[in-house]
């Protein structure tokens, strides 16, 4: 199972070192109200923080800190004014995302305003110093303004830290690619060399020969436990016989080896090379499913890149799905959505039992297999295609829209019709131009400005639907 943890958050406190000499009471005021910031920065992850700095040394010990730790990202709170000078250069030097948090302990200026209160809710103009000189020496950053309780501005900060966690995430991923690619699909090939420098996975070509051999290795009584966990979960066809599940379920133990043996986070399957190869009685179509339900990303034919989409979401979003467009519903304004044989099982429409489904191989061949088949839960959903833009550019499409309430129980896929946020048309076309491909990931929920923001990270071009 791919494990997603809490971001780690470096939090680093500015304020100016005159006060110290001018204002000695202010530094013990602006520790505790450091104490509330840490405490509400915690929802979005777990928390350094080396105290307040107010000299470049103390700075460089916070980042010389933040860098052993090994933080996700870097988030400045000038608790006072803060000449910008004492930490450019340290900031400079730290890897990895950087966002100033623009706030401050007071929530309203009124008439009962006092000089002291300014003093301590100045930090405003030390951001504006900071800023100008990290774009003055081309040193990217975000910025999020906001009160230090304000439920939007915490959120904002939240999609920072787990968007950049999810880049460093996407940095380690090994994806497997079993088989080759789909015959003449364009769409989905990549130079791996250029993918890997900028978006970060390891493609791992995953030798037909490791999983056949982990098909003799597999364990009697491991196998039946899964026919029947299987049977326990899933309503079974009636014409599915036990050694037919049984073979499959050889299939799903497999790969799932295989996959953990390689130390895998995401794998394109090809099923055209396993129905080839007579060493494979069953294919991996349930196991598919259940892979993605582990938090395993996946690409159909062989596509690396939707591969890593659907771990990315899964790491940036909780739960991801994979799927392509197939057939538009022009009077309903939505598309119907699936693929052969592979979705999350979690995102399966609640008060009704997913099915197991008994399918006869891959275009006739491969042997029968079991596969799942159910509707997807309705609700707000938010498609993401990783693609491959002009000069071998990667980029990221994002778009807003819903799952509807729809039941096919004649199709033995996992399926969905996906209505977009405003007219199928612009939508559609504006996906064409964007250059999406035509496989991507799903996850339910409103996630745009957490992808939009992984794409700052990344440096990738970011197109709104």
């Amino acid at each position: 199972m791919v494990q997603t943890r809490q971001p780690k958050i470096g939090l680093l406190g500015l304020m100016l070192e005159l006060y110290d000499k001018s204002n000695p009471e202010l530094r013990p005021d602006r520790e505790k109200f450091a104490k509330k910031v840490v405490d509400v920065l915690g929802d979005a992850g777990e928390v350094v923080f080396p105290g307040i700095k107010n000299t470049r040394e103390g700075v460089a010990e916070a980042v010389d800190r933040f860098i052993a730790e090994d933080v996700d990202i870097v988030i400045t709170v000038h608790f006072s004014y803060s000449p910008s000078l004492i930490s450019l250069r340290e900031l400079m030097r730290y890897p990895g995302p950087l966002v100033l948090w623009n706030t401050q302990e007071l929530k309203a200026v009124t008439a009962s305003f006092q000089p002291a209160d300014m003093t301590r809710n100045h930090g405003m103009h030390g951001v504006q110093d900071l800023a100008n000189t990290l774009n003055r020496v081309g040193r990217s950053f975000g910025v999020v303004t906001g009160h230090y309780q304000d439920e939007f501005t915490l959120s904002e900060l939240a999609d920072w830290a787990r968007a950049a966690y999810t880049a460093r995430a996407l940095g380690k991923a090994r994806l497997g690619q079993v088989g080759f690619v789909f015959q003449d699909m364009g769409d989905f090939g990549v130079d791996e060399t250029t993918f890997m420098g900028i978006v970060g996975p390891h493609v791992v070509k995953v030798n037909l020969g490791l999983i056949a051999d982990a098909l003799q290795a597999a364990p009697e009584e491991e196998l039946r436990a899964i026919v029947a966990a299987d049977r326990e979960t899933f309503d079974i066809d009636e014409s599915l016989t036990q050694e037919e599940h049984l073979q499959s379920a050889r299939t799903e133990w497999a790969f799932r080896k295989t996959l953990q043996d390689l130390n895998l986070d995401a794998v394109s399957v090809h099923y055209e090379a396993l129905a080839a190869d007579p060493r494979f009685g069953a294919l991996p179509f349930a196991a598919a499913s259940k892979l993605i339900g582990e938090g395993y990303g996946f690409g159909g034919e062989g596509d690396i890149i939707s591969a890593a989409c659907v771990v990315a979401m899964k790491h940036l979003c909780g739960i991801s799905t994979f799927g392509e467009m197939f057939t538009m519903d022009f009077e309903g304004d939505a598309i119907y959505m699936a693929h052969y044989a592979e979705a999350n099982p979690n995102m399966a429409a609640k008060g009704r039992k997913i099915r197991m489904v008994r399918r006869e191989g891959w275009v006739g061949s491969g042997g029968v297999s079991t596969s799942l088949a159910y509707a997807m839960e309705p609700g707000p959903v938010t498609l993401t295609n990783l693609t491959i833009g002009p000069e071998g550019m990667p980029r990221l499409i994002c778009a807003q829209g819903c799952i509807e309430d729809f039941f096919l129980p004649q199709i033995d896929t996992p399926h969905c019709k996906f209505s977009p946020d405003g007219e199928l048309w612009a939508f559609l076309d504006g996906y064409a131009l964007a250059g999406g491909s035509h496989h991507l990931a799903m996850s339910p929920g409103n996630h745009l400005g957490k992808v939009e923001k992984l794409a700052e990270i990344l440096g990738l071009p970011f197109i709104e639907l």
